[in-house]
């Protein structure tokens, strides 16, 4: 039987860079025998490199009907195809609540079409995870708090217990699960490499792609500068588009690189709050591992290494850098002017918010 590889996530785990490979690569991937389908809705000018726009209807941000558009041409392309692998890609379709029809509708989907479906989840320390879900709300402009604040507030979200995740998507598809570690204690090799061994196509893949293909990244996180330029930036109410926003924090990240700062990568996290997040997740990830691998979590995930907190907000004004935020903050604001709005969000922002939480809740569950 042809193979199917649905890969559910998680987000913030390398998934861009995989999904960007396998997209530039679609042509030399079906020349090996691996599809990668194109499923863009009729209204959208270019392919997008992941199956986003599928994804998105299945957790209620977009429209219904074009969740039948894309499934009729994900059954059409499976039905005309000769190649023996296929490859889904969405990262976030493990944060689709345990509940959820999505496993059971794509994995009969690929069934009826003589595809056997295999997960693939790529996975990281949760004390990672939550600091880069952090930089990445930052990137956006969609976070005030020092992370802290923060950390508090997520430490026990849902999106974090890959158990969770994993296992409705893991059932339909008779547990045959890829658990792929970000860093894996075992091979120092590029993630991607790594994908490619873990999933049998090594041989088809690894020939495919550069040095610079396995060293690519994509949506690189800011620095502790420009980490607290974009969070001031949201405290006084910045915001908008997402297009908009991210050219925001991408003219943050040139200035302060232009000034010679954020040399070292963005670090919030303590021993204190490793431990803490150990405390919560560590006996589910054991018995996921154990499931899965055979062995212990810490066996193949190696832990986040110690290293001195360079957080401005939380390190105080006293920091030597505290010119240059103002700096570069001035600039922006020179910059983008009427575009950026001033002022702290509003009631009616917050409101506006969670009754988008609400909808696309109401959407889910249809």
């Amino acid at each position: 039987m042809r193979r199917a590889i649905l890969h559910i996530g998680t987000p913030r785990t390398g998934t861009s860079s995989l999904q960007m490979l396998l997209h530039t690569r679609r042509d030399d991937l079906h020349r090996a025998g691996i599809l990668y389908p194109a499923l863009t809705p009729a209204w959208a000018a270019d392919p997008h490199v992941s199956h986003q726009h599928l994804g998105e209807t299945l957790d209620g941000r977009r429209p219904r009907r074009e969740r039948g558009e894309l499934l009729d041409r994900l059954d059409r392309t499976l039905a005309e195809s000769r190649d023996d692998v296929a490859v889904l890609s969405y990262e976030s379709l493990c944060l689709l609540p345990p509940w959820h029809r999505a496993p059971k509708l794509l994995c009969g989907l690929f069934e009826r079409r003589g595809f056997r479906p295999e997960i693939l989840m790529t996975v990281r320390p949760q004390a990672a995870y939550l600091q880069s879900q952090y930089t990445w709300r930052i990137q956006f402009l969609r976070e005030a708090r020092a992370f802290r604040v923060s950390f508090e507030t997520e430490l026990r979200a849902r999106r974090f217990d890959y158990w969770r995740g994993l296992r409705s998507w893991a059932r339909e598809a008779a547990w045959r699960v890829h658990l792929v570690p970000v860093q894996d204690r075992r091979s120092p090799a590029p993630l991607i490499a790594r994908i490619a061994v873990e999933l049998g196509l090594a041989d088809r893949l690894l020939p495919l792609l550069t040095p610079a293909d396995l060293a690519y990244r994509t949506n690189e996180s800011l620095g502790p500068v420009g980490v607290e330029v974009s969070r001031r930036l949201r405290a006084d109410g910045a915001g908008g588009p997402q297009g908009l926003a991210r050219a925001v924090t991408a003219r943050i990240d040139a200035l302060a690189q232009a000034r010679g700062l954020d040399a070292e990568p963005f670090r919030a996290l303590d021993p204190a709050m490793t431990a803490r997040v150990a405390e919560v997740y560590d006996r589910r990830n054991d018995a996921l591992a154990r499931r899965v691998w055979g062995t212990g979590w810490n066996t193949r995930v190696a832990a986040p290494p110690h290293r001195a907190v360079n957080e401005l907000a939380r390190l105080g004004p006293g920091s030597d850098q505290e010119s240059q935020v103002a700096e570069i903050l001035g600039t922006i604001r020179e910059e983008f002017g009427g575009r950026l709005p001033a002022g702290p969000p509003g009631l009616r922002g917050r409101f506006g918010a969670a009754a988008c939480r609400l909808v696309h809740a109401a959407r889910r569950i249809l």
